[in-house]
């Protein structure tokens, strides 16, 4: 039986008190203790705000997060970046994991291909989704709130996040440029189809690099499951 236990805490993050937890398993199992907590997994702008806001660096450690990346294999083919894990929910976080564990990509099945397609065009038709360049990429730190692909990755206006505000902090970390990591044009063409990931953002083990490459989903790595929540006041870490 899966052991789904995980030690939660809280912390005052600038406005927001913000319960926590992490566990060290493969997604799937990690996703479903969440659950049990009243937790979701992390996205991209809560982790760099939760960096930027923690005097305790207690979330400078790697992170898998919500975003979902998909790389299309229409027309020229393009990776597109879906916020809130909407295709894995679709097709099944269980299955991205299995395909992971068997050393592969997990190419969407056919029979979902036309609803996936579907959402993706949606979400970038209302601004939800964006494409992302593929390849290694660099941005300046400086510019975290000017670049298109950091300032979407790294703002979440619901939350009244800010890109650049991750930007300054790993500036003031020694990190002049932040390196992101997508699969290239040239190997996701030669798939059998349109295939999923998952962007993983790494602390200072790796240097704060983004990653949306590899078959690391069915492995024992950690993730952050959080829980936002407006605090009347401002402080310190309880």
């Amino acid at each position: 039986m899966v052991n789904l236990e995980m030690q939660v805490n809280k912390t005052q993050a600038g406005i927001y008190t913000v319960t926590y937890g992490s566990i060290g398993v493969p997604l799937n199992v990690q996703e479903a203790a969440f659950a049990v907590h009243g937790l979701d997994i992390v996205s991209p702008a809560q982790l760099g705000f939760l960096r930027a806001n923690d005097p305790y660096d207690t979330f400078n450690s790697y992170s898998r997060t919500d975003a979902d990346v998909f790389y299309d294999d229409r027309g020229r083919g393009q990776v597109v970046i879906v916020p809130g894990e909407e295709i894995s929910k679709l097709v099944g976080i269980s299955n991205l994991v299995d395909a992971h564990r068997q050393g592969r990509e997990y190419v969407i099945p056919e029979a979902q291909r036309d609803l996936v397609y579907a959402m993706v065009d949606e979400m970038l038709k209302s601004g939800i989704a964006f494409v992302a360049p593929d390849g290694r990429t660099e941005v300046q730190t400086s510019k975290f709130g000017k670049n298109d692909l950091t300032s979407r990755l790294f703002s979440d206006p619901d939350l009244g996040i800010d890109a650049q505000e991750y930007g300054d902090w790993l500036k003031s970390k020694g990190k002049d440029a932040n390196t992101f990591y997508m699969d290239v044009s040239d190997y996701s063409k030669v798939q059998k189809g349109p295939y999923l990931n998952r962007l993983r953002v790494y602390g200072h083990d790796f240097d704060f690099n983004v990653l949306g490459i590899n078959w690391f989903l069915n492995l024992n790595y950690g993730a952050f499951g959080v829980h936002f929540e407006k605090s009347a006041e401002g402080g310190q870490k309880k």
